[in-house]
Parts: C-alpha cells; structure tokens; sequence
C-alpha cells in the first residue's frame, strides 16, 4: 500500500510518519497523524465520508482548490479501514 489506510495521504510525503501498534512495532496500515499505539487518535470520526470532509477541510486551509481536494479524498472510502 502506497498510503495510509485511513486518510489516504501518501506514503512518501514529508508529513508522513509510519504509526506504531500497541506492542510498540510499526503499523504497515497507518500514519501516525491517525493512529499510535494501537488506537485511531480521532475516535470522533467514525466513517469514510467524516474523513473525507476532516481531510477537505485541513486541504482547503493549505490552499488547496476543490478540484484536488476531490481528487485527494475520493478514494478515502475504498481505504482497509473504511471497508
């Protein structure tokens, strides 16, 4: 998997950081913006589409148009965590 299975931000960006489960080993699944130790960090959002307007949201501060934040977040629901 080349993103993260929960907010789709891409593996190899910089703000990309790989999670940890809860016995301490690295998450193969997560970033670590939506997941450490074993727990979601936003337990709040509990669907695809949450996440997709959670993620829209943070892009439209950065700046980013409404076509790339479609384009960004379409596949969310496709993720292994929303499935």
């Amino acid at each position: 998997d080349k993103f993260c299975q929960s907010c789709m931000i891409p593996k190899d960006h910089e703000l990309f950081k790989q999670a940890t489960e809860s016995d301490g080993s690295k998450s193969e699944l997560y970033c670590s913006l939506c997941y450490d130790q074993g727990h979601f960090l936003s337990p709040e959002i509990t669907s695809a589409k949450e996440m997709q307007e959670f993620v829209k949201g943070i892009l439209k501060e950065q700046g980013i148009g409404r076509l790339k934040r479609w384009f960004y977040t379409v596949s969310i629901p496709q993720l292994k965590r929303w499935k």
